[in-house]
C-alpha cells in the first residue's frame, strides 16, 4: 500500500512539473502558484508515508511476535544497509519538497 500510495503522488507530482514547465513560459504567477501548490502536497505525501510506515512497523512486529516463522523469515531476508522502504517514504518527498522551493525561487 505504501509503494500504491507513493506511485499515486508520484504521478500527481509529475503532472504538476508538467504544468509547471508547460506554465512559466507564458506565465510567471501560474508558475508560482502551482510551485506553491506543489510543495503542501510533498508535505501531505510524507505525512501520509510516515503514518502508514509507522502502522506497517507496528504490525510487522505484531506478527513476528505471534508467528515465529514469519520472525525467521524476515531475519533470513534481511539484507545489511539501509531498508528500501524508508527511503521511499522519506527521500522521495524530500527530494520533491527540494525541487519545488528551487522551481518557487527562480520562477
Amino acid at each position: 500500500m505504501i509503494y500504491e500510495r507513493g506511485n499515486l503522488f508520484l504521478v500527481a507530482q509529475s503532472l504538476l512539473v508538467v504544468a509547471y514547465s508547460t506554465v512559466l513560459t507564458t506565465d510567471q504567477t501560474a508558475a508560482r502558484v502551482i510551485a506553491a501548490f506543489g510543495l503542501p502536497l510533498t508535505f501531505v505525501w510524507l505525512y501520509a508515508g510516515h503514518r502508514h510506515l509507522r502502522y506497517s512497523t507496528a504490525v510487522q512486529a505484531r506478527t513476528a511476535a505471534k508467528l515465529p516463522d514469519y520472525a525467521e523469515t524476515r531475519e533470513a531476508t534481511r539484507q545489511a544497509g539501509v531498508r528500501a522502504t524508508p527511503v521511499i517514504v522519506y527521500a522521495l518527498p524530500s527530494l520533491a519538497s527540494v525541487m519545488w522551493v528551487v522551481l518557487l525561487a527562480i520562477s
